[in-house]
């Protein structure tokens, strides 16, 4: 066995891990597959097992004394398995997080032990190729044996599941073939969070609501008119945002909080400065989309941040017009040395995309809630998971996600906007969203989900 040193240089540490990662794709390995995962719980030691259909390749970190985890990255795993927090609670793990990264051919472990007083060592081993990690309480000698245990086809024995279809990360792979097993570039592979929601224990989860525009801002604007007078999208997004966090408040887990109450002007700067300022655990802002003369347009649309921007002309419209209450200044770096400007950058930049596809994780979550409702189950009208650079959804500490509820341009759809009982039904299937998010990551939260029809009776 090998006891795996530590970092002491990340910067250099970083730039090892790239070439080996150039050296490893540029071998053209054959995709591997997950066969079953288990693990052996000891008074001193966990040995957690990964099995696969052939030998594969690994890269492990050591982020125990800095962060209070480690973990493990697996190449060649192409299949887009289903993420998993494992709830080992021996005497030495609390979980393991099982994710993949699909453009990246690579599945990670990561290792949540109960405290910082332990080391690991990774192995692999042969028939059946299987990798080997064990997390050992310091003082305690190393478990030798490298074979599966006797009860691996038993209760801890478990296989990770194909997710539906083929989903891609939202950080976009940059090499040109990958497709042909050679990398150009090594991608950037998001840290993982300092830790998982579930290792928190018991918590009562904060979400920011965010209601687009107002005061001087009036967002889009509808065509018809309801009452004599047009309709503006800051008055929606602000009822809309009232019955979710009516919603949220209710759930003895959950809180949430409004960056505006009233009509009043709010920069984007200053709506992110709240959400941070509040220490949410997730950040939603929701408002309602323009058709951009087109008045058939319809049906929801949900984003997550590309910090590149988008080619979509459709969709680089709808960034523009929303980015259009001011922009995301770098003003703590003015007056900084350049190096130390450089730094700060990239350290901004690595945060983004910590928390880039945790978003695209609660988009698909909250568009699977809108497909259970009526209206949004007819295909046209759900209109996907997309990524654009939101200034409002840069955000370093949380997940941020934006919703186009509806187009306020189209006459029928504008029709269901203003009914209060859409507005209390829209904010049911946001909540439910949520909560399934939350639930995946944190085994010890209990959902409340809401049925829809209980939008009916809802004040």
């Amino acid at each position: 066995m090998m006891m795996l040193p530590k970092c002491h240089n990340p910067r250099g540490c970083l730039l090892s891990f790239c070439l080996l990662l150039l050296i490893w794709n540029a071998a053209g390995a054959r995709a591997a597959m997950v066969t079953q995962l288990s693990w052996d719980s000891k008074e001193q030691y966990n040995r957690f097992y990964a099995q696969f259909d052939e030998n594969v390749r690994h890269n492990a970190v050591d982020a125990l004394a800095e962060k209070g985890y480690f973990y493990v990255d697996i190449y060649g795993i192409r299949a887009n398995y289903k993420r998993r927090l494992m709830e080992i609670n021996d005497q030495t793990l609390r979980y393991v997080d099982a994710l993949t990264y699909p453009d990246y051919s690579v599945l990670r472990f990561v290792f949540y032990p109960k405290d910082r007083n332990v080391t690991f060592n990774i192995t692999t081993a042969s028939n059946p190729a299987r990798l080997v990690a064990d997390t050992i309480r310091i003082g305690a000698g190393a478990p030798q044996q490298t074979g599966l245990p006797a009860d691996a086809g038993a209760k801890k024995a478990l296989a990770l599941m194909p997710g539906a279809g083929t989903v891609s990360s939202p950080m976009a792979a940059s090499d040109a073939i990958a497709s042909a097993g050679i990398s150009l570039k090594a991608p950037r592979i998001p840290e993982p969070r300092p830790q998982p929601a579930a290792s928190q224990g018991k918590k009562k989860y904060i979400v920011i609501i965010d209601p687009g525009h107002g005061g001087a801002n009036s967002g889009a604007s509808s065509s018809a008119l309801i009452g004599g007078r047009q309709v503006q999208e800051k008055e929606l997004t602000l009822q809309f945002a009232y019955y979710l966090k009516k919603i949220i408040d209710n759930a003895p887990n959950m809180a949430a909080f409004l960056t505006r109450s009233s009509d009043k002007t709010l920069t984007l700067e200053e709506r992110v400065k709240f959400a941070e300022d509040h220490t949410g655990d997730l950040f939603v802002s929701l408002h309602m989309n323009d058709g951009a003369g087109n008045p058939n347009a319809r049906g929801i649309e949900l984003f997550f941040l590309n910090d590149k921007g988008t080619v979509d002309g459709a969709v680089k419209a709808v960034e523009e017009r929303e980015n259009a209450d001011g922009s995301r200044s770098d003003s703590s770096l003015k007056g900084a040395p350049p190096l130390l400007k450089t730094l700060l950058t990239d350290f901004q930049h690595a945060s983004l995309e910590n928390m880039q596809y945790e978003s695209y994780l609660v988009g698909q979550k909250i568009e699977n809630s809108f497909r259970t409702m009526a209206y949004y189950g007819r295909q046209q009208h759900i209109r996907g998971v997309k990524s654009a650079n939101f200034l409002v959804l840069k955000n370093f500490s949380m997940p941020a996600v934006l919703a186009e509820i509806g187009f306020i341009t189209n006459d029928e759809e504008l029709r269901l906007l203003v009914n209060p009982q859409f507005q209390r039904a829209v904010a049911i299937l946001i909540y439910n969203g949520i909560c399934e998010y939350i639930s995946e990551n944190d085994p010890n939260f209990k959902p409340r989900a809401l049925n829809i029809s209980s939008a009916e009776t809802m004040k």
